[in-house]
């Protein structure tokens, strides 16, 4: 059964309520799927949202074919409707990490024709890895035109374009995909093929520190 996606019906979405589909323990704990859901799954480098079903602990959140598969600390029974709320302070930090990652990821393939092949968003820092060594004075530049494009408050623009459009569209992937494809945009300063979520504006990120 194919799950609603909340989250990129509005990713802003703090609390939703669903129905639930399906609930069986695993070694990971009780595996629930429900109709709908406004937990993201890990993916894309971005990680997975935590928070809490009725009651009950999500640990950890992943994609399996249609499915969003939510792993509980407690089971919740089939055909009840629960409320799901987000743990929304882990949620903006990996938003506002992210799209800060595709601010730098476009200055530098603008830049210097570097490509993004990998990206790790950690606790502290956001770790990149780019196809070519930049030096710290180029790093320097970078880091200023990060921030001016997070004071211009430019709007990030999610959106699944057409067959036709796409084959129209220039964009950063690390890999030739297959209709659909999701781009996320930011004008002036990136538009890639994207599965995470993000802020809707740049203002949102905050300081962008590159430290080394």
């Amino acid at each position: 059964m194919e799950v609603r996606k909340l989250y990129y019906e509005d990713c802003m979405l703090q609390e939703f309520t669903a129905t639930v589909v399906s609930c069986e323990e695993t070694e990971k704990g009780f595996a629930v799927c429900l109709d709908a859901t406004a937990f993201y799954p890990e993916g894309g480098g971005q990680a997975c949202d935590r928070g809490t079903l009725n009651q009950v602990q999500v640990l950890a959140v992943k994609e399996q074919e249609e499915a969003v598969i939510h792993y509980c600390d407690g089971p919740l029974p089939v055909g009840q409707q629960v409320t799901g709320k987000i743990d929304w302070a882990r949620r903006f930090d990996l938003m506002q990490q992210h799209t800060g990652e595709h601010i730098v990821s476009g200055i530098v393939h603008k830049m210097f024709g570097c490509h993004n092949v990998g990206f790790h968003m950690g606790a502290d820092v956001v770790t990149i890895d780019f196809d070519y060594p930049i030096s710290q004075q180029d790093l320097e530049q970078v880091e200023r035109q990060a921030n001016l494009g997070v004071f211009a408050n430019v709007p990030v623009h999610c959106w699944y374009p057409e067959e036709d459009e796409l084959k129209t569209l220039s964009y950063r992937t690390k890999r030739q995909l297959p209709w659909p494809v999701r781009i996320v945009e930011i004008d002036g300063y990136d538009r890639c093929a994207c599965c995470g979520v993000h802020v809707a504006n740049t203002g949102e990120v905050g300081l962008i520190k590159i430290i080394s």
